[in-house]
């Protein structure tokens, strides 16, 4: 299976799981453009990618009875929201969580999240990552994530994020993003379905965006990772401002 066809087809493998993967929406959760800021916009031979801050209110109620409705339940609320839409169409959203010494994770990995906090690592979390596969997946999901790490870094003081994916799914993050796993595959404990935990580091993440953002549309060629579908690293400091202006910190 391509790299391609694995951007949207992960799904979840039961009802209620939190595990992290990329969850089909299709055209099921209508987020209006009342309940979002935008952040930034990219234009492509597609069409107009938007990404926009979801803020509090009716957009997260929203998204839960959504979710909620196709059987899945959503643990604790995302501190962030961020959601792309195509052509005024809602096609993607990623959560973050910041780190308060109770993450998803340590449910269901409370030594290796203990242990990553003994080294002395500031952790966030991703979580509620959902495509529409009729989206341009590439660019909507390297849009999402890049925002998402200079938030996580530039405003939480983060060094690494976590995520829970489901084993079968480990192989996809560890080659498209660099996640590296970490102790055994466990039974997660609200849901009976296998998880693993994996890390990967901000740091680790911007040297690879300055080294490949910017350099592929995704009209142009193939990639076997999504760091050349971020944006340019010329364009950070505009994306910092913007972020600054949301959610009210120094860029």
């Amino acid at each position: 299976m391509s790299d391609e066809s694995h951007l949207s087809s992960i799904e979840l493998e039961a009802p209620a799981s939190p595990l992290q993967a990329l969850q089909s929406v299709r055209a099921e959760i209508p987020f209006v453009r009342s309940d979002s800021v935008e952040l930034v916009t990219r234009e492509t031979a597609y069409g107009r990618i938007e990404i926009r801050a979801l803020m509090e209110g009716d957009g997260h109620s929203l998204l839960e009875r959504r979710y909620a409705s196709r059987g899945y339940r959503l643990s604790r609320s995302a501190d962030v929201t961020l959601g792309a839409y195509w052509e005024g169409r809602l096609v993607s959203t990623l959560g973050l969580r910041r780190d308060s010494g109770n993450l998803a994770a340590d449910q269901s990995f409370p030594q290796e999240m203990a242990g990553m906090r003994q080294q002395g690592w500031q952790l966030c979390e991703f979580t509620r990552l959902a495509a529409d596969p009729e989206g341009p997946s590439k660019l909507v999901l390297a849009s999402l994530f890049h925002l998402a790490y200079l938030h996580a870094a530039h405003h939480w003081g983060a060094e690494f994020l976590v995520i829970e994916v489901n084993p079968r799914h480990k192989a996809f993050y560890r080659r498209m993003l660099d996640f590296q796993p970490h102790g055994e595959e466990r039974l997660h404990r609200s849901v009976g379905a296998p998880a693993v935990l994996m890390s990967l580091s901000l740091a680790y993440g911007a040297s690879k965006v300055r080294e490949y953002g910017g350099t592929l549309n995704e009209d142009e060629g193939r990639s076997r990772t999504l760091f050349p579908y971020f944006f340019s690293t010329d364009d950070e400091p505009e994306l910092l401002s913007k972020l600054a202006d949301v959610y009210g910190y120094d860029a």
